[in-house]
């Protein structure tokens, strides 16, 4: 106890009995016995949570996780009940949600069935619903590769555990890294040593990350030198490791059109939606056995087609915005659409601007307006629509050009 005295009379914090306890691994019974009744202190019992995060001598159970799931769950509890976005939902996810996994990404190799439990918890809450669109997998790709930018678990996992495997190969400062150097390398190099049966799931996930590496460049040398292309001086940089680690797709040249920071990302979200082909008109109901026709005409059956093009309604709207707008090509798609819009662009800002905008708008707009016929009983009205979207593109050009917008 001499040694806690001395820390309470230089810092002037006395240790409390009553609050503290203390945990053994590896001592007899008799010595365990005499620590406690000199210390007065309570015998704890593994795991423990420190910094949020669970403690324990042997492998994590997966109840073990359950603080990470129960963070989650009860986050997206608190956002449920409030209206939100596709778009909102997607950045809360993104911004929160990741975060929060984060933390624990870069301690743990997470088990298959936790990732399982916590993609189930996002993809429920972002399309509120048990039904998804999307598949998570196709969702976790960059835009523009036809993803909406949300990292895979797993895969940042690996890229998160490949820097501790890093900092262990530079032998960083720091006193875990000096711990493993001592007691499982002896000094040697991560990219000799060989795990035990015995060892922590984590030092067995470095060791299998370390063997991907190695397989993927040839050599453990090749392997440091691209691991050093991916690092600074701050160490390794985690968002290569994950581009280097992450499924690759092709891209998609359309999706660097509709993700643009002056459209608003809700109307982003729904052409993207559309663009896919999974907006959820009735012909995509078919198991609801419901009324299959356009809300909007009444007069055929509703897809992504009628309703955006080949609807009078929609079509009156489309008239209106491309002459508006100074467009004489006809649309059929939202492909053909977009694809036109790439293909050709004005020497004039604000015009190229206004294009996407509307075009993105116009999408938004009727989908709701749509909704809004089938679900509060709003009577269809075209001439209405085109002056809600024309104001709307205004207001974001205003923004854009507050000194130099001149649009007829």
């Amino acid at each position: 106890m001499e040694c806690l005295q001395e820390f309470r009379d230089v810092s002037g914090l006395p240790v409390n009995t009553s609050k503290s306890s203390i945990f053994t691994a590896g001592i007899e019974n008799n010595m365990l016995c005499d620590i406690l009744a000199r210390t007065e202190f309570t015998r704890g019992e593994m795991p423990v949570r420190y910094l949020g995060i669970p403690l324990a001598a042997q492998r994590l159970s997966v109840r073990d996780y359950s603080p990470l799931v129960d963070q989650i769950a009860n986050s997206i509890s608190r956002w449920a009940a409030k209206s939100l976005s596709f778009a909102g939902r997607l950045e809360l996810i993104r911004s929160v949600i990741q975060g929060v996994e984060c933390f624990w990404l870069q301690i743990f190799p997470l088990p298959a069935i936790v990732v399982k439990k916590i993609h189930q918890l996002c993809r429920n809450f972002l399309w509120n619903s048990e039904r998804a669109p999307v598949a998570w997998e196709d969702i976790c790709h960059p835009k523009n590769e036809g993803g909406l930018g949300i990292r895979h678990t797993q895969t940042w996992n690996v890229a998160l555990l490949a820097r501790v495997l890093w900092n262990i190969h530079r032998k960083a400062d720091t006193l875990w890294v000096q711990w493993v150097d001592a007691v499982y390398l002896k000094g040697g190099s991560v990219w000799d040593w060989q795990p035990k049966k015995g060892d922590s799931p984590l030092l067995q996930r470095l060791a299998e990350i370390r063997s991907r590496i190695i397989t993927a460049f040839g050599s453990p040398e090749a392997a440091i030198q691209h691991m050093t292309e991916w690092s600074s001086s701050k160490g390794l940089d985690t968002s290569k490791a994950y581009e280097y680690f992450r499924p690759k797709r092709a891209k998609q040249p359309w999706q660097t059109v509709i993700w643009k920071a002056f459209i608003p990302p809700k109307y982003s979200f729904i052409l993207w939606l559309g663009l896919r082909g999974r907006l959820s008109t009735r012909n995509r109901l078919m198991f609801l056995q419901e009324d299959r026709s356009c809300s909007l005409c009444i007069n055929t059956q509703e897809t992504a087609k009628h309703l955006f093009f080949e609807c009078p309604f929609s079509n009156f709207v489309w008239t209106n915005i491309r002459q508006w707008l100074g467009i004489n090509r006809r649309m059929s798609t939202l492909l053909s659409a977009v694809k036109w819009l790439i293909k050709e662009k004005t020497r004039s800002s604000v015009q190229n601007k206004a294009r996407l905008i509307a075009l993105a708008c116009t999408v938004y707009s009727l989908w709701r307006h749509r909704n809004e016929v089938i679900f509060e009983g709003k009577t269809p009205c075209p001439e209405g629509l085109v002056i809600s979207i024309r104001i709307t593109v205004y207001r974001i050009l205003l923004t854009l050009f507050p000194y130099g917008l001149i649009m007829s």
